[in-house]
This record gives structure tokens, C-alpha cells and sequence, in this order.
């Protein structure tokens, strides 16, 4: 078959118009510089639109904020709104909208205030979510601040709501621990060896910026007399030369207000160094005294330290490396992901951790899971005695394997008698089930910590353990709605679960 035959015909032009009859328009002109063979499909930015009236349509009703503008119906906002009591100045914007605002805007990852407003201006699912109000950043931020207590309480009805979906029962629970990067530098911290070194260092700078502005001041009034700068302009002093000279004293004087205005920035920096170096101690005597022994001889490590931008986070590993951070506990269902208990904490181990997040779990829900697992820094035989004591059987590592290293083979028979602790509970994960259910740990917890910190909170904006642990709260309850958005659980109204 030759070219010629093969080559298929052109398609022929619906309507035939003359070239001197079509209109130019001012796009053909501008993109005349990107001629091509290839024909693309027409593009003008300022074409006139038909949109839909309501920009819940453009959504579609599968969209994340037409699922958070409907959980006004079924959420208890009782904690947020019992804080309204006074009529004063202009109405505020409405507490529900500002708390799903927020909520929306964490589901999206965005925790800047800032970025909140600038989404209210021009992203259609934040508008359409707010109504059409702009909340500013100022607003934004302070409402957060305001009502961090009321978003732990808004947690725990997130599993209200998950049980009136379909959540009946916890099979196995897995709790896992995360450092959480605070709002706060490594480089902005001081140990406590360094801490009485710095002060000294501060107390001279301080005397000698303090002697040195003292100088000046007794020169200048030498000079001119007291209570005279030097600047003034009599109105005999039209020479320049001399007009020169006087601002050139002029200078001097500035330049010993700003020794002075040095010295009390020093100053402050001193103050917060002692500020430290008392909590530190502080906290010394304290564990002292917890552990039976002379709280009046107890002293830091030297290598203790404080942040002077968050003093209550602290330097923890992180990513092979150590960051300034708190430690964040979960604790979530198997078969849904749903964090069903959460902590943020200041010790950088999870030790004696394991009880009170069961315990919270079953303050939280009410329901008590059949077994347990966690990895080796949860060991701690006294709380997995209190856990177990509950109906609970737990599978809690004893060390970390290799990675690439062959698991030794399940034991088979009876454990022998005379064995430890650590060493039956060891014999229990290499068995068959033991494994089986320690698995479940590495798809249950670890995933839902990485959505959490990848998807809704990459870190703190805000400082200080009592504000970190409301914005975690307020975290974690977004991702229990994510799931529940996910897993197409219907969500019960108000009136039903109180029927």
C-alpha cells in the first residue's frame, strides 16, 4: 500500500467564513509567537463563565469540606460556645465556623494563621466553608489559643461519633510514641554547664558597656554643662564648622544612649539565663525527692538544658539527629486507624506510658481492646501487670532486631519454668501468634502517626506543653474525621445519639 492511500482525509470545515470576515482577536495576536504544527485547544484566560450558584455544587458532595460543613449537625461544640456569655463590642465571627475553619485547614496541612486568611480570599472550598467571611490571621490565631482546652474535649466526641457510626468494639490496639518538633531552635538553648560561665561573661559586658556610656555622659557634661545633649543650635551658631562639630558631639551622645540600650538587652538575656538555671535546679531537688534521696545535694547535669523560646520543649533525637521537640503518645485501633487516645509529654522515653494510655482509652471510648502491642521502650513490667490485670493481653518487644537479620524460629511446647519476666514475654512475641499480633503494630500505629505528622501537623506553631497538647488534640481529632470521611461512615445527627 503506497503513502498516498494510506494518508487519512481532512475533516471538513463546518461552517465556511470568510478570512476577511473572522475577527482578531487580541489572544491570536499575542500567541502568535508560539505557532506550532500541532493544533492546541483555544485558551482565553478572560473568557466570561457560567458558574453554578452555590459553590457546593462546584464541590461536588464528595468533597472534604462538604463533609466538615455537615459535622455542625453532629458534633458536640458545647466547649467551644459555653465560653460566649457576654454581649460586648461587635459580634464575633461564629464559634462553629471557626472551629471547622480550623479544622478544615489542618486537614489540609496548613497550620500557618497567615495562610489560613490568605485560603478565606482565594481557595472556593475555604470560602464556601466560612460563608464568605475573612477571618484575619490575628483572629484566626487567637481563637486557636483561646479554646485549646475545648479541643481535647472535641477529640473525645470524635469517638463518640465514631461509636454512633459503627466503631463497636477495639480488637487490637497498637501505641506508639513520636517526637514532634516544637516551635523552638536547637540554637536557641543553653546547658547548665554553660549556664553560670555566660552570666559572668554577661555581668562584664553589662559593667563595661554601663562604665563606657558613663564616661561619655561625664564628658559631655564637662563640656557643655549639666543637663545640656551638646545638639542644641543657639542662634548664634550660624558657622557651619561649628554647626558641624556640635553634631559631631551629637553623635557621641547617641552613641552612649545606645551602650546604655545594649546593657539592658544584656540584661534580659542574663535574666532568663537565671530564669533556667533555677528551673533546672529546681527540677533536680524535685526528682531527688521522688527518688528518696537529699533534694538539697541534688544538682543538674551539665549537660541539662533549656530553650529560651520554648523552655518546656526539649532536645531530643530525631531523625538521626536532635532537634528540640516533645514526645507525642498514640494509641489506635487496628482495624480502623482511629486514634482513640493521645499525650504529648516532655521525657524523651516511653516508659510508664503503656497503663495510662489504656487507661485513657477506656475513659475516652469505653470499651477495653483484647490485646496490646508496643515496641521495646513500653516494656516496663509493673504496667503491662496493670494492663494485663484488665482483661487485656499485651505483646510488647524486649529488644530491637537487626535489620536483615533471620528471626530465630517459634518456640514450641510449654516455656520452661524459672523463666523471667522479660524472658516469657520474649518467648511470647516469637511465637506464631505473637508475631501475628505484634505485626499488626508496624501497619496500625506507625502509619497513622506518619499521616498525623505528614498530613495535618508537621510540627507545633504553638509553645509551651499546655498549648502543644490542645493543638495536638485538635490534630488528632482531624484525623479521626479524615478516616471517618475515608472509611464512608454515615454520621449520625445530634437528635439520634441522644435518642
Amino acid at each position: 500500500m503506497s503513502a498516498t492511500s494510506r494518508k487519512k482525509p481532512e475533516q471538513a470545515a463546518l461552517l465556511e467564513v470568510a478570512t476577511s470576515e473572522k475577527p482578531e482577536r487580541e489572544e491570536t495576536k499575542s500567541s502568535a509567537r508560539y505557532a506550532s504544527p500541532r493544533p492546541f485547544r483555544e485558551w482565553q484566560p478572560e473568557q466570561g463563565q457560567l458558574l453554578p450558584q452555590y459553590a457546593r455544587e462546584v464541590l461536588g458532595e464528595g468533597h472534604l469540606a462538604c463533609f466538615f460543613v455537615e459535622l455542625r449537625k453532629t458534633l458536640d461544640f458545647s466547649a467551644i460556645l459555653k465560653g460566649y456569655t457576654q454581649e460586648c463590642g461587635q459580634p464575633p465571627y461564629h464559634p462553629v465556623m471557626m472551629t471547622l475553619l480550623l479544622m478544615y485547614a489542618y486537614a489540609r496541612g496548613i497550620t500557618s494563621s497567615r495562610e489560613i486568611e490568605r485560603r478565606c480570599e482565594t481557595d472556593i472550598a475555604f470560602r464556601y466553608l466560612t460563608g464568605g467571611e475573612r477571618p484575619d490571621h490575628d483572629t484566626v490565631c487567637t481563637f486557636r489559643v483561646r479554646h485549646l482546652e475545648a479541643f481535647r474535649a472535641l477529640f473525645v466526641d470524635t469517638l463518640r461519633l465514631a461509636r454512633g457510626s459503627g466503631l463497636k468494639k477495639l480488637g487490637h490496639l497498637a501505641v506508639d510514641g513520636s517526637k514532634w518538633k516544637a516551635n523552638a531552635s536547637k540554637h536557641k538553648a543553653m546547658s547548665y554547664g554553660r549556664m553560670e560561665e555566660s552570666m559572668k561573661k554577661l555581668d562584664e559586658q553589662i559593667d563595661r558597656l554601663l562604665a563606657e556610656a558613663a564616661a561619655l555622659d561625664a564628658e559631655e557634661d564637662k563640656r557643655y554643662g549639666k543637663g545640656r545633649r551638646g545638639d542644641e543650635l543657639p542662634e548664634e551658631l550660624k558657622n557651619p564648622e561649628k554647626r558641624a562639630e556640635r553634631l559631631r558631639q551629637a553623635a557621641r551622645q547617641l552613641e552612649a544612649e545606645k551602650k546604655l540600650e545594649l546593657a539592658v538587652e544584656k540584661e534580659k538575656r542574663r535574666e532568663k539565663i537565671r530564669e533556667a538555671k533555677e528551673d533546672l535546679e529546681k527540677e533536680a531537688r524535685e526528682k531527688a525527692g521522688a527518688r528518696g534521696e537529699n533534694p538539697e545535694e541534688a544538682k543538674p547535669s551539665e549537660k541539662a538544658q533549656r530553650n529560651f523560646t520554648d523552655p518546656e520543649s526539649r532536645i531530643m533525637p530525631r531523625a538521626g539527629t536532635f532537634q528540640q521537640s516533645y514526645n507525642a503518645q498514640v494509641a489506635a485501633d487496628a482495624d480502623t486507624q482511629l486514634i482513640v487516645a493521645q499525650e504529648v509529654g516532655q521525657s524523651t522515653s516511653d516508659a510508664r506510658q503503656l497503663a495510662p494510655m489504656v487507661e485513657q482509652v477506656e475513659a475516652n471510648t469505653g470499651l477495653v481492646p483484647k490485646e496490646l502491642s508496643a515496641d521495646t521502650g513500653y516494656l516496663s513490667q509493673e504496667d503491662i501487670e496493670k494492663v494485663e490485670d484488665k482483661g487485656v493481653e499485651c505483646f510488647v518487644a524486649t529488644g530491637r532486631s537487626k535489620h536483615g537479620e533471620e528471626a530465630p524460629p517459634a518456640p514450641r511446647g510449654r516455656p520452661p519454668e524459672g523463666l523471667g519476666f522479660k524472658e516469657r514475654m520474649k518467648r511470647k512475641i516469637l511465637t506464631k501468634r505473637g508475631r501475628k499480633a505484634y505485626a499488626r503494630r508496624k501497619v496500625t500505629a506507625e502509619p497513622v502517626i506518619g499521616q498525623v505528622k505528614n498530613t495535618v501537623l508537621p510540627r507545633f506553631s504553638l509553645r509551651g506543653l499546655t498549648k502543644v497538647q490542645g493543638e495536638f488534640s485538635l490534630a488528632c481529632a482531624v484525623h479521626n474525621l479524615k478516616k471517618l470521611w475515608k472509611l464512608g461512615w454515615e454520621l449520625p445527627s445530634l437528635a439520634a445519639q441522644a435518642a
